[in-house]
């Protein structure tokens, strides 16, 4: 199939593109930057590069032409740093409207199927979150209302090989803060991990592979699968303080770590994802476990700390 993905320099979405690259298929790529990842794919012929923004609609409603699938994933991340360090309305057009733009030209052109990597609903009142909940809002819309087959994959917090950091210097338009990486990185210059809170806030924590085969098989799914929500997650939850003790006994290594106050836009609560609609919609449950993911995560940030590396 030819595929176009948004926002495909990213963590998650660059490990996607490997995937239907290697499945065969045509992948467009748009992206404000080239990462390193997506830059290792330019000599393959099935894979175009395109720089560009999702708000310019006469490029996108080009780029769209043709396509069989969109994976949208291009947004603003980021928890605080929605507040603090990125300016509200940016965050807002760049996800709900440049979401819908999305949707508007997937339409027009007669895309077959729309993936978007959304977020669990939860009472976090930052940015990133309410603009996530939006567009997979208005993916149910354009399903029922203009029959577009949109599918929402609800992510937890996912993890793995090229996922950034805070003191990432890799190109990248936007920075976040992460656990796994910020803990690892920082623990291996020797300095303080702090945890935010009591550090019991709880999330489901979900290997890079396990996120890749769910929007493998979104792609090749043989029946409609139009409006649904589909959360990748196994509904086992864990704390900050559980994770960063599984970094330390996975690693074998002491980690520093310190109390901090909440930041803004996060909140004390769990979060859980109900692995049903997973195995009823796609065939398929998650496989590897935080302490499987770790053992093939530590070795990528050991060998950037290595060789001095600042980002992807």
């Amino acid at each position: 199939m030819k595929i176009l993905v948004t926002g495909g320099s990213g963590f998650i979405a660059s490990h996607v593109v490997d995937r239907l690259l290697r499945d065969g298929h045509e992948v467009t790529v748009l992206d404000l930057w080239r990462s390193a990842a997506v830059g290792g794919q330019t000599g393959n012929p099935r894979m175009k590069f395109v720089q560009g923004d999702i708000l310019q609609d006469k490029r996108v409603s080009e780029l769209m032409r043709g396509q069989d699938v969109l994976i949208h994933a291009a947004s603003i991340l980021g928890t605080s740093e929605t507040i603090t360090a990125i300016d509200v309305e940016q965050t807002a057009l760049t996800n709900v409207v440049g979401g819908v733009k999305m949707l508007k030209h997937a339409k027009a052109a007669g895309v077959r199927r729309v993936i978007v990597p959304t977020t669990p609903d939860v009472a976090w009142l930052n940015p990133y979150k309410i603009t996530k909940n939006a567009v997979q809002k208005f993916c149910q819309l354009y399903h029922r209302n203009f029959g577009l087959e949109t599918v929402a994959l609800q992510l937890g917090n996912v993890y793995g090989p090229r996922e950034r950091y805070p003191e990432s210097e890799d190109g990248a338009p936007f920075n976040y803060e992460k656990i796994i990486p910020t803990v690892l990185m920082r623990a291996m210059r020797g300095e303080t991990f702090f945890i935010y809170g009591d550090g019991e806030q709880r999330s489901e924590y979900v290997y890079i592979d396990d996120v890749v085969e769910s929007f493998a098989r979104a792609v090749a799914a043989e029946q409609n699968i139009g409006g649904t929500v589909i959360p990748v997650g196994c509904g086992r939850n864990l704390s900050v303080n559980q994770v960063v003790e599984t970094i330390r006994r996975v690693w074998g290594r002491d980690i520093q770590t310190a109390h901090a106050p909440m930041r803004p836009g996060e909140a004390h609560l769990e979060i859980a994802l109900d692995p049903g609609l997973l195995s009823k919609h796609l065939g398929y449950r998650l496989r590897y476990s935080l302490e499987q993911g770790l053992a093939q995560t530590i070795p990528y940030y050991e060998s950037m700390h290595l060789h001095g590396a600042r980002g992807d």
